[in-house]
């Protein structure tokens, strides 16, 4: 019995890890195919483009997918199939929305390379529509849909990208669109895996139904998205330049942290519900779990990094940037796995929709990350915003961890 219970979330975790590297390998192709194939100024608006498609995400996720998460975990019922079909056409929904927006963005005159941004904007309903697919699958255990659907994305996106570089039309424009096409296609097939179709119908009486929870996650996740921004444009106002190329460059070879982080995240919120269903006691051991689980291997990998020869950093940095990024490796490392390990506090507070206090902890750590990272890089420069930020993370994750334990215990007061 014991085994069986360490099967079951060991392989739940393990499809939402193989699915995320999926997820990010099509993120990091499209990334480095329109970077070879466009200019400067085609690459910058692609970048600022993936941040707004980054935010509508985010949004998305805290309106339908999250309450999903947090509300009909288990195994798939009558419940779950109307859930389903009333968030995922909630996905659509914010997806019309942004490309509205993305759309009226390219009408403004002297806009750049408008044709990347009307790529993002019109493939936005599909992209959106397929990540709502993904949450579906995962709340009831089906990580291996999950897989399947983000590797129908990967294996239609290369389709396209061949079909591009073999008649010569391989474009900023074109590869982004193809990078959203392929995610429309795998928000097709999605319908099929799971059985059910979005209706529209339903959209209203989803909002209504969650609206305890879900103006306070998306302004959880407007607080992620922004706190980073503002933190950056501080480093670089105080220290230059060179200070935030350090730390990104830093953050770039730390990426498979990001892919553990999510994939973990993924399947965090719906084993924490799931185990709120037994006892307050599994479920504060399963966020433990969690979180150890994360952030150790973001130390692990960190630790990688500190072993192997400079020449690998340089040749996947380029001297410069490498040059930047090796003084800052060991508070970058940090500053990723302690923000990594408020994943379990996370999905306790999540798992017992305490989202009041995950508003509060987002907005104090988003203070307390720019305070310390722009204060750091005014007192010591690169290294003083890097160190900062790693003190900061450090103080959000026992931020998070107090108030899961207040959530616990508010929570089984009431319960009583």
């Amino acid at each position: 019995m014991k085994l069986r219970r360490l099967v079951g979330p060991a392989g739940r975790a393990g499809w939402g890890l193989a699915d995320q590297g999926l997820s990010s390998l099509s993120n990091l192709a499209v990334g480095v195919f329109v970077a070879r194939s466009s200019s400067v100024a085609d690459f910058g608006i692609y970048a600022l483009a993936f941040g707004g498609y980054t935010i509508a995400l985010n949004v998305s996720r805290a309106v339908a997918t999250e309450p999903l998460s947090v509300r009909h975990s288990g195994s798939r019922s009558p419940a779950w199939e109307r859930a389903v079909r009333a968030c995922t056409a909630t996905a659509v929904l914010a997806g019309l929305v942004g490309m509205f927006v993305g759309l009226a963005i390219a009408l403004f005159p002297g806009v750049p390379s408008k044709g990347v941004l009307i790529a993002f904007a019109v493939t936005l309903p599909g992209l959106l529509l397929q990540d709502a697919w993904r949450w579906a699958f995962f709340v009831v255990g089906e990580g291996q849909k999950a897989f399947l659907n983000d590797l129908i994305w990967l294996l239609a996106m290369g389709a396209i990208f061949a079909g591009l570089y073999l008649t010569g039309s391989a474009t900023a424009f074109t590869l982004t669109l193809g990078w959203g096409l392929g995610a429309v296609v795998a928000a097709i097939a999605g319908r099929f895996q799971a059985g059910v179709t979005p209706r529209r119908q339903l959209i209203k009486e989803w909002l209504q139904s969650h609206r305890d929870l879900t103006p306070k996650y998306v302004g959880e996740m407007l607080a992620v998205s922004g706190t980073i921004q503002v933190y950056l444009i501080g480093i670089t106002a105080a220290a230059g330049l060179a200070a935030t190329a350090g730390i990104r460059g830093a953050q770039v070879l730390l990426g498979p942290v990001n892919v553990l982080n999510q994939g973990i995240r993924m399947i965090a919120v719906p084993e924490a519900a799931r185990a709120l269903q037994h006892s307050y006691r599994r479920l504060w051991l399963v966020g433990l779990a969690i979180s150890l689980g994360v952030g150790a291997g973001a130390l692990a990998w960190g630790a990688v990094f500190l072993l192997l020869p400079e020449v690998v950093g340089r040749e996947l940095l380029g001297p410069g940037v490498w040059a930047q990024a090796r003084t800052v490796m060991v508070p970058v490392i940090l500053l990723q796995a302690f923000g990594a390990s408020n994943a379990g506090a996370f999905a306790i507070m999540r798992a017992l929709t305490a989202a009041t206090r995950g508003l509060q902890v987002r907005l104090v750590s988003s203070i307390i990350l720019i305070v310390a990272g722009v204060g750091g890089a005014f007192l010591a420069g690169p290294k003083g915003a890097a160190w900062g930020l790693a003190v900061a993370s450090f103080c959000t994750l026992l931020l998070w961890w107090h108030e899961a334990h207040r959530a616990i215990a508010a929570h089984r007061l009431t319960a009583q």
